[in-house]
């Protein structure tokens, strides 16, 4: 095929990100962008000069028909657009999580088997060269069987006010899950956690304990506390601890301090980065992969529908079980597909 016709819908946070990576990929082009918000048209504009401007995902799709729509809405907004694109045959790239609630995402899932799209979900781990090769060496036998995973993913104060709209299992603790699964190869069967709330509904401190069918242990800590004059916006450390050795994993990983007159940073350079103008890391590779998909007209082996889901489904126990205070069992359940 030719070039990727490519429409972004959802100009938030994030949107920048994927924008300037497609901006730098050969065989995409961004036709359209799409957010209920005009006053975040500005630097889309300047990125993408001849793509059209919408306010509205529907009529984007129905007067583009892309090939490729890129879902960054709020994660309660994502099955209308995903839905609608897919029946209307554009293949689906999503920010994770997949949706708020299992139902959803099932509903996803069926409609891109049944109209033959690709619908991937951006658990962006699975591309983190540090995970990957906690991976390889796991299969390797290197550190034994795998007793436990403690994930820690603590997030800036500041961005509270941005998430607080759902608990930050789904925001912060989804990457762990879906780590988790990778990792273990194996399925939640129960869920224990609490939860701290300080003057909001939404709690900004949730901890949960994950149970693996085969007696594995997860532990999530997950939280939107980090002060503002932290040297990194985020506070990463992943403990994965085998019969036979462990691994640890930490973000921000020092390969460079700043330290200036009135504050100290330190860069997660790992995560990405910017080389020369042209910007690297695993959402770059994540959404490289996608576009290699799209072209071949071929599903992910790496990043699949059902793991989004299954991820999606522990998250949703993790709330249930942090609001009402008992352990949450997980009955096995078919594949959305």
């Amino acid at each position: 095929m030719g070039a990727i016709r490519l429409a972004i819908v959802g100009l938030g946070r994030f949107a920048l990100a994927h924008a300037r990576i497609w901006s730098q990929m050969e065989h995409i082009e961004v036709v359209a962008v799409c957010d209920r918000n005009p006053e975040t048209f500005g630097p889309f504009r300047a990125m993408f000069p001849e793509a059209r401007c919408y306010t509205d995902w529907k009529e984007l799709i129905d007067r583009e028909s892309p090939d490729a729509v890129d879902v960054l809405t709020p994660e309660h907004l994502h099955a209308e657009p995903v839905l609608h694109a897919i029946r209307s045959g554009a293949h689906v790239f999503v920010e994770k999580p997949l949706a708020s609630a299992p139902e959803e995402a099932e509903t996803m899932i069926r409609a891109a088997g049944q109209h033959g799209r690709i619908l991937m979900t951006g658990h962006v781990l699975r591309f983190d060269a540090r995970y990957t090769e906690a991976k390889s060496r796991i299969l390797r036998g290197e550190t034994g069987p795998i007793r436990s995973i403690y994930a820690k993913r603590n997030n800036g104060k500041k961005f509270f006010s941005i998430y607080n709209r759902i608990s930050p299992v789904f925001i912060l603790g989804i990457h762990d899950i879906d780590l988790m699964h990778w990792l273990f190869e194996d399925d939640v069967i129960e869920v224990t956690a609490i939860r701290s709330a300080s003057g909001h509904p939404t709690e900004d401190l949730i901890w949960a304990m994950l149970k693996f069918a085969r007696g594995g242990i997860g532990i999530l800590e997950n939280n939107w506390l980090l002060p503002d004059g932290a040297a990194s916006p985020a506070d990463v450390r992943t403990e994965i601890t085998g019969e036979l050795g462990s691994l640890i994993i930490r973000d921000p990983e020092r390969g460079i301090d700043y330290i200036g007159s009135s504050s100290a940073e330190q860069p997660a350079l790992l995560t990405g980065c910017e080389v020369h103008g042209r910007v690297e890391g695993p959402l770059v590779r994540e959404l490289e992969h996608f576009a290699h998909c799209v072209r071949l007209g071929r599903p992910s082996d790496i990043l699949r529908p059902s793991d989004a889901w299954k991820a999606v489904r522990v998250a949703d126990a993790v709330r249930q079980s942090a609001r009402e205070g008992c352990p949450v069992r997980l009955t096995p359940a078919a594949n959305p597909l």
